[in-house]
């Protein structure tokens, strides 16, 4: 037989639940987010120095470094991403010309937490490299 103390702690218990798991649940995803992002800038930041070691290649072109910048955004899982190249590199640019590759990927599309929530906050992941012509 319960005591009238013992049964007045499982009301509290419950109470206490319902006040604190929401809270512990917002955090533990919010962490499991947070390092996706994290990484999901991590994988935008390595497809943009592979794309400016291929575009200061000698004889490379903006085009074939932006498919190397695509095939590499496909294997590392990255959906949605836009390269910028500047200045457009032909077979012709002279060496030594600072060459800017500017990889942007949408949170939208890569993370877990749904659009409307990640919009308001980070809407996408940027990362630049730049490197000089050889």
């Amino acid at each position: 037989m319960l005591s009238r103390v013992t049964r007045k702690r499982f009301g509290t218990a419950t109470v206490e639940l319902a006040v604190c798991l929401p809270i512990l649940v917002t955090f533990g995803l919010g962490a499991i987010e947070t390092t996706n992002a994290i990484f999901l800038k991590q994988r935008v930041t390595t497809a943009s120095y592979e794309c400016a070691r291929s575009a200061s290649a000698p004889g490379q072109t903006s085009a074939g470094a932006t498919a190397v910048a695509n095939n590499v955004l496909s294997q590392l899982a990255v959906s949605g991403g836009t390269v910028t190249i500047a200045p457009t590199v032909t077979a012709w640019t002279s060496p030594g010309t600072p060459i800017t590759v500017t990889i942007a990927a949408p949170t939208s599309s890569n993370l877990c937490i749904p659009p409307f929530v990640v919009g308001k906050v980070i809407n996408s992941v940027t990362a630049t490299v730049v490197m000089n012509h050889q």
